[in-house]
């Protein structure tokens, strides 16, 4: 076993085993940091806490399903199919202080001093809902958006009722909802849809579906007509004191986005 003193005496000297174990620490750590890694941790909880406090019985778990879409993938962390409905499920494992509202575009993080935007996930998780929608056949007030906040995040602005923080109330939430819509066995033909029409999980489904939510992040930095800041509507205003025309975002004060007018 290399200790830490091991390798760097060994780096010193050139030794080839030394360099690569040093360089597998460094990937091992990058890894352990990464967005990928700390994703799958929270959807782990949230899975593992669904699985104990909800009854195998009445609910039906469906976790880390890739379906298909008119233009590509969508990859879907929980699904909880119920009598009360159909709770679709977006996991974010974060940390710092979470800034946002039901119907901004994207969201603020604050961690050490540093602001990072992200999309608004009940957005997010509205394309799943729609796709899940389709595939069953059923009324959109059947279905439940739900986001859970795993990691140590601090919610700012005051948030929507089925953004949770913490796994201790979700399977409350899922319980205590009403009315019922569904019988035991169209929950069975749910379960059986979804998992039929679900993509393999395997390397290349997750490559693919990787380079899909790619193509649409580029696609939608690069639409002039969305806001740089939150995505919203821009739309075309002047300048008081030079006169100059500029495209200014529609949220305009709560968000400053601006795009000089090409010429």
């Amino acid at each position: 076993m290399f200790t830490y003193r091991d390798i760097l005496q060994g780096m010193v000297h050139g030794n080839m085993g030394y360099i690569l174990a040093f360089i597998g620490i460094l990937a091992l750590f990058w890894y352990l940091q990464s967005p990928a890694f700390k994703g799958a941790v929270g959807e782990k909880r949230v899975n593992s806490s669904l699985k104990s406090n909800l009854n195998a019985q009445e609910y039906y778990l469906l976790a880390d399903l890739t379906l298909p879409t008119t233009n590509g993938t969508t990859q879907v962390d929980h699904i909880v199919l119920a009598q009360s409905g159909i709770f679709v499920i977006e996991t974010k494992n974060m940390s710092g202080w979470i800034f946002g509202s039901a119907d901004q575009a994207r969201w603020t993080q604050v961690l050490r001093r540093h602001k990072s935007q992200f999309q608004n996930p009940l957005r997010q998780n509205y394309k799943h809902i729609k796709v899940i929608q389709s595939l069953l056949g059923i009324e959109f007030c059947q279905l439940h958006n739900l986001v859970v906040f795993v990691g140590p995040a601090k919610p700012k602005t005051k948030m929507p009722p089925n953004v949770l923080w913490g796994l201790r109330g979700l399977p409350n939430y899922i319980r205590s909802t009403q009315p019922e819509y569904f019988s035991d066995s169209q929950l069975q033909h749910f379960r059986t849809t979804l998992l039929s029409n679900a993509l393999e999980a395997n390397r290349e489904t997750k490559r693919a579906h990787i380079k899909h939510v790619k193509t649409n992040a580029t696609r939608q930095k690069n639409d002039k007509s969305k806001c740089p800041r939150c995505s919203a509507q821009m739309i075309e205003r002047t300048n008081k004191k030079t006169g100059e025309k500029f495209f200014g975002c529609s949220r305009f004060p709560k968000c400053r986005g601006m795009r000089q007018v090409e010429k």
